[in-house]
């Protein structure tokens, strides 16, 4: 409580929460990162990045679906409570589980390039309206930025700082991250992967949340009594005249409005021993009426902590106990027992014909009024189960829920990252593929030395003579290290025999020479004829731009709205860019793609870039490859 601020206030309760909460995250990482991949086809298993991307994005998500979904099963099912006294150690964990996620992607899609990460994440997609689809990354990154400030902000220091209400509004941008989440993931990967498991958790999740919080909003109206003015609509005596103690700190009370009359709260019956009748005044904070020991008292219903609601807690050593976090309160004063200081406001009570009036005027916090003594003997009513965190022992009749809750942690949600895991996969087939007759090393495309021609196409490509009569030889793309085009005065070279020296990359038929060194021209041999070029004619041809060096398998995945800015950082880069056609044209599924004028594809397709697009333009073969020059839509 207020008495000093710790890091973490531990307790049995909370070392048990956190080591399941531990179990369940790291047995959801295990199984979407090492367990998955042995059920699927090794040819098209994501490469470790990719992989680790989709693991921890999709952890964070879930995580941040239960840290909401608690809330309203607490209030519609007490037996929910133990799930919510440590809610916000779930919620910082939500936070480090979507920063790795961030980390992930930072490190993959957006490095390897001269431009900083930040920079080319908020810059990489085309604004909204400019090309097909909805951006994805930006509402993402909002989501991260809330729940790195609401971590930030979780101890008690800041809500002491704050103060609660301040500090629960601030806290209740946890709903509109929320729904920066599911833009994030439905723009983005429900865009990129036909996966009906996460398709079925995004929509699952995001409508079980909305449920929940309706029923129990409707659960919460109905549990309040509704307030009206007593039969006498003026102003009822207190059951004696003794006007109420001032508080603790001498404040007197402010004296009372003789115009505002009392209300009728319902039957003095109606209120059980040991708990609350809640009572919403119009235009008014709600009241928690409690009965303890045949004696009622009045209190605010916002608990002092994080305005929880008092009227769902109970009797627990003689105080008021809220069912949020345990923080207890006198009910005759409405003040946290020493060395604890928060104060409550309270209510003054009276009885008329066994009916409960109440004074709709708060008292200052801490005044202390005398509870209202109730004739005749206590109702016996069984006090239901109760959870109270820094308690040691657990209530009988919640240990088998929170039993089940644990065991559905701990083993369920490493069973959903089996299954999520199982379905992230790259359809397109291994990353890398070796020059016929060598062997493929694990996990690394093959070093090769090169001769041929360099032709300007309209990106500068390598291009290998026939070997055998009519053949038309091989056709490379160039690119360096990381997310860069061609090595510098590779174009000054069309034409001229050079030797290269890299590493080959080759899938879906299209070949790309990875190196970092321009091609050396060799002097003492005559060039090689130059491919021709031959017209194919004028083709209207559906597909997606990429960019060569993910289309080849060099990182992965390498088509789909998800690779938008990955894909737009390497050919900012120069890297050249290949349209991946929906059906094949005269046999081949990758096209390089130029503008009409046969010049590099941007900027003209910047804002199309992994969008399916239907382009018309010219289509002619060089060596082995197509090259298409499209015009602009």
């Amino acid at each position: 409580m207020s008495a000093r601020h710790v890091p973490v206030g531990w307790t049995p309760a909370k070392r048990a929460y956190d080591a399941v909460l531990a179990i369940g995250i790291l047995g959801y990482l295990l199984a979407f990162l090492h367990l998955a991949p042995m059920l699927g086809d090794p040819d098209q298993a994501l490469d470790g990045s990719s992989l680790a991307i989709k693991a921890y994005g999709s952890c964070a998500f879930l995580l941040l679906t239960l840290a909401l979904a608690i809330g309203p099963l607490a209030r519609l099912d007490p037996r929910f409570l133990p799930l919510l006294y440590n809610r916000r150690h779930l919620g910082v964990a939500t936070c480090l589980v979507a920063a790795s996620h961030a980390m992930e992607v930072l490190g993959w899609h957006f490095n390897y390039s001269p431009v900083d990460p930040w920079v080319a994440m908020l810059s990489s997609e085309p604004p909204p309206g400019a090309a097909p689809g909805i951006p994805f990354v930006l509402p993402g990154l909002l989501a991260l930025l809330v729940l790195l400030v609401l971590a930030a902000t979780s101890h008690d220091v800041w809500l002491s700082f704050l103060g609660p209400p301040a500090w629960k509004a601030l806290h209740m941008a946890i709903y509109p991250a929320y729904a920066l989440v599911v833009a994030h993931v439905a723009f983005g990967a429900l865009q990129d992967q036909a996966s009906p498991v996460l398709a079925a958790v995004v929509v699952g999740g995001g409508l079980g949340v909305a449920a929940l919080h309706l029923l129990a909003a409707l659960r919460g109206r109905d549990g309040d009594a509704p307030a009206r003015p007593a039969d006498d609509t003026s102003p009822a005596p207190p059951a004696d005249d003794t006007p109420p103690a001032p508080p603790a700190d001498d404040t007197p009370p402010a004296p009372p409005a003789d115009d505002t009359p009392w209300i009728d709260a319902g039957p003095a019956a109606a209120v059980p021993e040991g708990r609350a009748l809640t009572i919403r005044p119009a235009d008014a904070e709600a009241v928690a009426i409690f009965r303890h020991e045949g004696r009622l008292s009045a209190v605010s219903n916002l608990c002092a902590h994080q305005n929880g609601p008092l009227g769902e807690g109970r009797i627990v050593d003689g105080c008021i106990t809220c069912p949020w976090h345990g923080f207890q309160y006198r009910p005759e004063d409405g003040c946290a027992p020493p060395p604890y200081t928060e104060k409550l406001a309270t209510y003054r009570l009276a009885l008329r014909d066994g009916r409960l009036l109440l004074d709709p005027r708060p008292n200052p916090p801490g005044t202390r009024v005398e509870p209202l003594a109730l004739p005749g003997p206590d109702p016996a009513v069984p006090a239901p189960p109760f959870f109270i965190g820094w308690s040691k022992a657990l209530d009988p009749g919640l240990r088998r829920h929170v039993l089940g809750a644990a065991a559905g942690m701990a083993l369920g949600f490493p069973l959903l990252g089996l299954a999520l895991g199982a379905t992230a996969f790259d359809p397109a087939g291994p990353a890398f593929a070796t020059v016929p007759g060598e062997a493929l090393p694990a996990d690394l495309p093959q070093p090769a030395t090169l001769r041929g021609v360099v032709v300007d196409a309209p990106y500068p490509l390598l291009h290998l003579p026939p070997e055998r009569p009519g053949d038309r030889g091989r056709t490379l793309l160039l690119a360096r290290d990381g997310k860069l085009g061609a090595p510098e005065g590779s174009r000054a070279l069309a034409g001229r025999l050079v030797e290269a020296e890299g590493f080959i990359l080759r899938r879906g038929g299209i070949e790309m020479l990875v190196t970092n060194d321009p091609p050396r021209p060799i002097a003492d041999a005559p060039a090689p004829r130059a491919p021709a070029r031959q017209p194919l004619g004028r083709w209207r041809i559906q597909g997606e731009i990429c960019d060569g060096k993910c289309a080849a398998g060099g990182m992965r995945p390498g088509t789909g709205i998800g690779h938008r800015a990955c894909a737009t950082l390497c050919l900012d880069g120069e890297m050249p860019a290949v349209f991946v056609a929906t059906r094949p044209v005269a046999g081949h599924a990758f096209l390089v793609l130029g503008d009409a004028a046969g010049g590099p594809a941007l900027p003209a397709f910047r804002d199309l870039i992994a969008s399916r697009v239907t382009l018309e333009g010219e289509v002619e073969r060089v060596g082995d490859i197509l090259v298409f020059r499209a015009e602009r839509p």
